[in-house]
């Protein structure tokens, strides 16, 4: 069925006809010659690499099993072609991150379609996270962490669990979001002493202190059980947060109430999730509120953590009061 405001059925067809008698080298090349035309050049031009692991990212259902069947072949490690697919593995598995992550879209499996390039993927992500080449810039290890949450389901290799460890344990040099963000890693791998210290010390602060910095606390309690997918307690947390900043008389962020629909949605609480989704929906149509804290149209369409409420017909009434007039979307779901 053609979409509303696609082109009608007669010129779509021609189109069609067009395009396949246009002759083949007006045709942009499909992935697999874009790779072995480079694979079989001297390998020194960096951008025409990046263009090929471009058009891989781009179709990554097909050119991911591609690489990783080339990749079994490349005996070889001298062998030029195994070192270009080598190449080709680095600027593709960092390109579909940094993609994944520019998306504005926050869900678990996001990352599976790597699940494609095993074990090669896995293995240079936690080359990557553990022992960084110069090139990277230390600032985008924590981005690699959610496609590790995704393959590395079981605990890895003894050697690389220590290395995880060590880094969370290194308070003095490593950063404190990455050290954070890799606590989750290890609690789905049933090392949660660092996540439930960590959501003490948030508890400890929630009770203490300005009612500013109290929100802020349970804010970061709900984000650091919804990265573990302990939802109830998210839900909990975020519900903490709205009676203290209630009590406060503080306003809250769109994306307060925002997430606040996803924990209630993923625990399977669609009043509560609805009662938070309607409140972001106000402030999304009040003039008061800053567009940058906005969220994009588009987003409250497709995230998955909101699934069990587009699923409800109260759904459609609060995304048509949220946007009334639908446009274009400019800004991004603020990273969890």
């Amino acid at each position: 069925m053609l979409r509303r405001g696609a082109l009608a059925l007669p010129m779509l067809l021609a189109m069609l006809a067009a395009q396949q008698q246009e002759p083949a080298s007006q045709q942009p090349r499909s992935f697999v010659e874009q790779a072995e035309a480079w694979l079989a050049s001297d390998q020194s031009k960096q951008d025409d690499k990046l263009s090929v692991a471009q058009a891989m990212v781009a179709a990554h259902a097909e050119s991911f099993p591609w690489l990783c069947a080339a990749l079994q072949k490349a005996t070889d490690p001298a062998a030029a072609r195994t070192k270009g697919l080598r190449a080709l593995l680095v600027e593709v598995v960092l390109g579909f991150v940094e993609a994944q992550r520019r998306s504005g879209v926050v869900y678990r499996g996001q990352y599976a379609a790597l699940s494609a390039l095993q074990p090669f993927a896995g293995e240079l992500l936690f080359e990557f996270l553990l022992r960084t080449p110069d090139w990277l810039a230390d600032t985008r290890r924590i981005h690699l962490v959610p496609a590790i949450f995704d393959l590395q389901k079981t605990p890895p290799d003894p050697s690389l669990l220590l290395g995880v460890v060590d880094v969370v344990e290194n308070v003095e040099i490593e950063p404190a979001d990455l050290r954070n963000a890799l606590a989750t890693l290890l609690w789905q791998w049933g090392r949660k002493e660092f996540v439930e210290a960590r959501a003490k010390s948030l508890r400890d602060q929630s009770g203490e202190g300005d009612a500013e910095d109290r929100v802020l606390a349970f804010r970061e309690l709900g984000d650091l059980w919804y990265r573990v997918q302990e939802h109830k307690r998210a839900a909990s947390a975020h519900a903490a947060m709205v009676a203290l900043a209630d009590s406060a008389k503080l306003e809250l962020m769109p994306t307060d109430w925002y997430w606040g629909a996803c924990y209630n949605a993923l625990c399977g609480k669609l009043d509560a999730g609805f009662a938070a989704l309607s409140r972001c929906a106000d402030m999304h149509a009040s003039d008061r509120v800053d567009p940058v804290r906005k969220l994009p149209y588009a987003l409250w369409q497709v995230d998955p953590d909101l699934a069990a409420l587009r699923a409800d017909p109260r759904f459609a009434a609060i995304l048509a009061r949220a946007f009334p007039e639908p446009k274009p979307d400019q800004d991004r779901k603020g990273d969890r």
